[in-house]
């Protein structure tokens, strides 16, 4: 079993017990280590995720209990949302130092480092994702996708600053560009564009969220805002 493998079943289910996982993580000190964080954190998320305040209004607590409720039930059958929504494999603000953040991050400050970090597995994946796969993810943002936004490679819910969001990735004009619809109720600063090294991030308020994209720093990113605003529609 290979790195990126062990990894993938460690995201997967930190507790496996089939012999070529153990052995792995015996014959290499970077598995081992890998899979101890990956256990610690499985045990800070689902501790994390029972202290969640649900935030005002029925819309956001009719959102978190219901990502809550699946949360517990893919617990009782399968471990893999850990594999397929890799960003809540690093649940920001938990103890596993995998994310740096000054005390108040903005909304664009946690969306790159969420990219980052999840990079080792969103760079291989490719769900082919079909518009009602991606309305029936979005409609629990309050909005519904018209028309085709070209090739999806990823969508699905995940842990943004500790509340639940849209996730989504799909093709750019030059790359990937990755898609977060972040409920206003989440409690972050805004700013409209953000630079970080060779990445950058756009921030929109659409009627109940933040639309958020972040791409590489020579994606055309108002001209894929103009695409996304045209054919979503945030009435629902």
């Amino acid at each position: 079993m290979d790195e990126l493998e062990f990894r993938r079943n460690a995201y997967a289910d930190p507790n496996n017990q089939s012999p070529e996982f153990l052995a792995s993580a015996q014959e290499s000190e970077q598995n081992q280590k890998f899979l101890d964080e990956m256990k610690a954190f499985d045990d800070a998320l689902e501790a994390g995720l029972k202290d969640i305040e649900v935030p005002e209004g029925l819309a956001d607590k009719i959102l978190l209990n219901q990502t809550f409720e699946q949360y517990q039930d893919n617990q009782k059958h399968s471990r893999w949302h850990l594999a397929i929504a890799a960003s809540v494999a690093f649940f920001i603000g938990l103890s596993l130092n995998l994310i740096n953040f000054e005390q108040n991050p903005s909304i664009g400050e946690v969306a790159i480092e969420h990219v980052k970090n999840e990079l080792i597995f969103t760079q291989h994946i490719d769900e082919a994702a079909d518009l009602h796969t991606v309305n029936a993810k979005l409609a629990k943002y309050g909005g519904q996708v018209e028309q085709t936004l070209g090739h999806v490679y990823y969508v699905n819910h995940c842990s943004f600053g500790g509340a639940a969001a849209f996730h989504m990735i799909l093709q750019g004009e030059h790359d990937k560009v990755t898609v977060f619809v972040v409920p206003k109720s989440t409690k972050m600063a805004t700013q409209p564009m953000l630079t970080q090294g060779d990445m950058q991030a756009m921030v929109t308020p659409v009627k109940h969220a933040n639309l958020v994209l972040v791409a590489h720093k020579d994606e055309p990113m108002e001209k894929l805002e103009q695409k996304l605003s045209q054919r979503i529609d945030w009435s629902i």
